[in-house]
């Protein structure tokens, strides 16, 4: 390994440890979130849903800044699909991330103008959180079969991050449309997608260092 390129493989082992907190922080989350949010249960959970709102928020972040050094790491056996997959990944956590805010508004408004919490039934607000969804879905379950396609990755955790990224969104949307009791299935994606990333995140922060080539003015002076 040259000295160019020791930087790089420190900046990938910091990626690694990104996806590795990432990971758990997801899980972390999604277990402090109350399963159903409305005004009567938002008020009574407060904390909590700020709590998890919280960690969510630092959970995107760490992604966001590990994911890229997983791709770079990979990018050579992902193809087009892993590129994809990839960016609209990105695009989704992102937006994600930034929808994330209405966790620390919702006390406020759950207890000043509860009404309000119907506003977002409005046609563009549910359209637009329809494509953050969609992204967040086909990106992670593409960027999934990526890593299963891949030489070098566990295809187990390909696999985990396929699955998990629909079943944590869809789990979570359908428990505060539907029941409550879905609820689960967007604590198992949240487990299943928080180890898919922080597998394949590990072994790139533990992954060791190639020995370095001299120079021909270090073997020289040798």
């Amino acid at each position: 390994m040259t000295k160019e390129a020791e930087p790089m493989m420190r900046l990938l082992r910091w990626c690694g440890i990104a996806l590795v907190v990432a990971g758990v922080l997801m899980v972390v989350a999604t277990l402090l979130h109350p399963s159903r949010e409305t005004a009567a249960t938002i008020i009574a959970t407060e904390p909590r849903l700020v709590a998890a709102h919280t960690v969510y928020a630092f959970a995107w972040f760490f992604v966001l800044l590990g994911l890229p050094g997983l791709y770079a790491a990979q990018r050579g056996g992902m193809g087009r699909l892993g590129s994809a997959g990839f960016l609209v990944a990105m695009l989704g956590t992102y937006l994600i991330a930034v929808t994330g805010y209405f966790g620390f508004m919702a006390p406020i408004l759950a207890k000043e103008a509860p009404a309000a919490l119907d506003t977002l039934q409005y046609a563009p607000i549910v359209v637009s959180s329809g494509l953050v969804a969609v992204a967040f879905i086909v990106g992670y379950a593409l960027f999934g079969i990526a890593m299963i396609r891949t030489a070098t990755l566990p295809r187990l955790s390909g696999v985990l991050v396929a699955v998990g990224g629909p079943m944590h969104l869809l789990g979570f949307g359908l428990s505060q449309l539907v029941s409550t009791a879905v609820w689960v299935v967007a604590v198992l994606g949240a487990v299943s997608l928080g180890a898919g990333l922080a597998w394949p995140g590990y072994r790139l922060w533990r992954a060791p260092a190639p020995r370095r080539q001299l120079s021909s003015d270090e073997r020289t002076a040798v």
